[in-house]
């Protein structure tokens, strides 16, 4: 226990310098990316750090929050521009799992099942859970999707910043100046956060913890029943944990690992990006929507992820957590089910 303590802390020391790092050369995400760069930087070689798996779950619902919080009432207006958008993330979803697939059985020679579960641009959690139960490479499976969030956080911020030409801002719906936060609305968003962790957990939603406490924030900010937003210092401490957890994920990776199951993962991380940013360029005008949007909605990055940036450049985040939740969804229902079905073939 003391152990797990130790390490949990020394995972966060190094976060919290990395945001620093980050925050102080003026570097988009700088907590959570910041956080992201220096634990991964010291988990490969050294291996010691960790982040409790507890804290991750405190952090997830204030993140929910946060995303919740950019759901305002003139989001109605829009909701018409979304089925076309959606539409193409779920073709999105089932081509790039498809040629993933292939890939990955045809090329790196890696078992079906295990392939099956490390193609989907999505739902790490879900997949790594139901796949261990149906005899996938456990380690190879986690570390595939854990290299793609990564990759596709730093690459989409990049691609956000000088191809997009976007000035990022620090994450944080500030309350307006002349707002009161009152102690009303700070109840209503700490209920958002509890009982929307626990709606999440419970009814297994997509992204859990998160999803249940976006719904019920977003649910309360729509309908204008508060205003309210969360402090820059709570939403840069569940960065900080988030971009942490990210990093520690590849503790003492292996040269045998690093020499396979990294390469094949970077490939298929270029793919899928590749395809997405593809997509959104030539769709966006057609379907009169915007293409950062329609990029992040498809970005195969974890919901979390993703939805942060979205929040860091200002647009569509209510369209953007729709999408995610429906590719996750499709995921966790059709992955599963393809799975039995190659067992049956055999």
């Amino acid at each position: 226990m003391q152990n797990e303590i130790s390490r949990t802390l020394a995972a966060l020391t190094i976060g919290l310098a990395g945001g620093a790092i980050f925050y102080y050369l003026n570097l988009p995400l700088p907590w959570m990316l910041g956080s992201f760069a220096l634990t991964l930087i010291i988990a490969i070689p050294f291996g010691y750090i960790d982040v409790d798996k507890k804290l991750r779950k405190l952090a997830l619902p204030i993140l929910g929050v946060l995303i919740g919080c950019s759901f305002k009432p003139e989001i109605i207006q829009e909701i018409h521009k979304w089925p076309i958008g959606i539409f193409l993330v779920l073709l999105y979803t089932v081509f790039t799992t498809f040629v993933g697939y292939k890939y990955l059985t045809k090329i790196a020679k890696w078992d079906k099942v295990t392939a099956l579960f490390s193609s989907p641009p999505g739902g790490l959690a879900e997949l790594v859970f139901i796949g261990a139960d149906s005899g996938a490479d456990e380690r190879r499976m986690i570390l595939t999707h854990s290299i793609r969030i990564a990759m596709v956080v730093t690459v989409s911020t990049l691609l956000l910043r000088f191809y997009f030409n976007i000035e990022f801002t620090t994450i944080s719906i500030s309350n307006p100046p002349d707002m009161i936060v009152t102690i009303i609305d700070w109840v209503i968003l700490f209920s958002c956060a509890v009982v929307g962790m626990y709606l999440g957990l419970k009814l297994k939603l997509p992204g859990g913890a998160l999803f249940g406490a976006l719904i019920l924030s977003g649910f309360v900010h729509i309908t204008s029943i508060t205003e309210a937003n969360l402090p820059l210092w709570m939403v840069a401490f569940a960065q900080i944990v988030l971009g942490s957890s990210l990093g520690v994920r590849f503790n003492g990776i292996t040269k045998s690992e690093l020499k396979n199951t990294v390469k094949h993962a970077f490939i298929m991380g270029t793919l899928m990006i590749s395809i997405a940013l593809l997509i959104a360029i030539i769709m966006g005008p057609i379907i009169n929507f915007d293409s950062r949007a329609l990029f992040l909605s498809m970005a195969p990055g974890g919901f979390t992820e993703m939805l942060l940036l979205a929040i860091a450049i200002g647009i569509e985040s209510a369209f953007i957590a729709t999408s995610h939740s429906v590719r996750i969804i499709v995921i966790f229902l059709c992955v599963p089910l393809s799975s039995y079905l190659l067992k049956k073939i055999k």
